[in-house]
């Protein structure tokens, strides 16, 4: 035998031992806190919920993120207890009360302006970063997408639920941000029961 093998050897037969060592509560323990989202206990997904998606402070080629507020509503109305507050609406009392289309970073100020909007919670995305991978030089369209979905109770300022979501695509940045907030969305998706 190799050095190189009789490590490889010690090293597997080190994580059996260390692996026996835990309990499966444990086990489960390590796996959740490896989770990227995590649900508030006092997020009761059997009582109906009326969500405003706030909109990200992010502006792409083609614009504002108007698509990124569509879609993250759309993927919120497949929660069976999930309603939605119109973006239009969302764009009404942002304009009233003198908000650009700048993102709402503050969460108390996303809660207050869900109040007005007769929300039970908001939603807010934070755009981690958008970014062509060097690895596809043949392709220039190619993007990764990282970000951080939060919902927070209009009622108590309490953070309900927060995951985030990484995704790719090899069309566009827009393509890339869906396929990260659906990535974000899709344990809540899971949990609250699909439409």
């Amino acid at each position: 035998m190799t050095s190189r093998m009789v490590v490889l050897c010690l090293t597997a037969a080190a994580l059996l031992i260390t692996a026996g060592c835990f309990t499966a509560s444990q086990m489960q323990a390590m796996r959740q806190a490896s989770q990227p989202y995590s649900i508030s206990p006092n997020f009761d997904l059997s009582k109906p919920w009326r969500i405003a998606v706030m909109p990200p402070a992010l502006t792409t080629d083609a614009g504002p993120a108007e698509f990124l507020l569509d879609h993250a509503g759309m993927q919120l109305m497949k929660v069976v207890m999930f309603s939605v507050v119109d973006r239009a609406e969302v764009e009404r009392i942002l304009k009233e009360q003198e908000f650009s289309y700048s993102g709402l970073a503050d969460p108390s100020t996303a809660v207050r302006l869900g109040k007005l909007m007769g929300a039970s919670a908001v939603m807010t995305i934070k755009v981690g970063s958008v970014k062509h991978d060097p690895f596809w030089t043949d392709n220039p369209n190619q993007r990764d997408a990282e970000l951080m979905v939060k919902i927070l109770s209009v009622e108590t300022a309490e953070m309900l639920y927060s995951a985030q979501g990484q995704g790719s695509s090899f069309y566009n940045e827009q393509d890339a941000l869906r396929s990260a907030l659906d990535v974000a969305l899709l344990p809540l998706i899971e949990k609250g029961g699909r439409q």
